[in-house]
């Protein structure tokens, strides 16, 4: 899972209506793309507010143009009354080989378990990681060790999320780039995701 960029990709059926607008909103990543398709083209919306209107499949979408929050609110307020909160993330440290959590983390973990009570339907991913001291394989079982930690911890709590998924990456999408066998706190870590 990359932490900073999100990219999906509309392909839209047109079924009896004059005009499709697709806008792009802000996430609360770094980095968002969204690449919409026809059967004649396609376009990429990359800032936030950059949208394209589609009229009929056999045509491209419309030159990307920027839509404004206030006019994004006035077009778009029922969706947005309905559509789901923005993605939250919460980042939990451990200390070196253990799935002991720092006394700083342990604020963050109750911050998060908080988030997921306020909202059931979410969807939580639990990804843990190590730094890069020690094997692969060892770092491995240790991140799914860490994350599985957490999971447990959110099912002890009576807490019921739409679905809840543990995994492991070890070394893998580190947090702080370094070379290997080096100690880095902020890479033994999990990542909670709630979405």
């Amino acid at each position: 899972m990359k932490r900073f960029i999100s990219i999906a990709m509309i392909t839209l059926l047109f079924v009896g209506c004059s005009k499709t607008t697709v806008v792009l909103l802000d996430s609360g990543k770094t980095q968002n793309a969204v690449l919409v398709s026809t059967d004649k083209g396609s376009s990429k919306l990359d800032k936030v507010g950059s949208f394209v209107d589609l009229k009929d499949k056999e045509k491209a979408p419309s030159e990307t143009k920027i839509m404004s929050k206030d006019e994004i609110e006035k077009r778009f307020s029922k969706a947005l009354a309905v559509s789901p909160d923005k993605a939250k993330t919460f980042i939990l440290y451990f200390r070196q080989g253990s799935t002991e959590l720092t006394q700083e983390s342990e604020t963050v973990l109750e911050d998060a378990l908080k988030a997921i009570v306020k909202s059931p339907s979410s969807m939580v991913d639990v990804i843990g990681h190590t730094d890069t001291v020690g094997s692969n394989e060892g770092n491995l079982k240790v991140s799914l060790k860490r994350a599985k930690h957490i999971e447990s911890i959110i099912k002890n709590r009576g807490i019921k999320p739409l679905s809840l998924t543990a995994k492991g990456y070890g070394e893998e999408d580190l947090l702080v780039k370094t070379a290997d066998n080096t100690a880095e706190a902020k890479n033994r870590n999990v990542e909670i995701f709630i979405k």
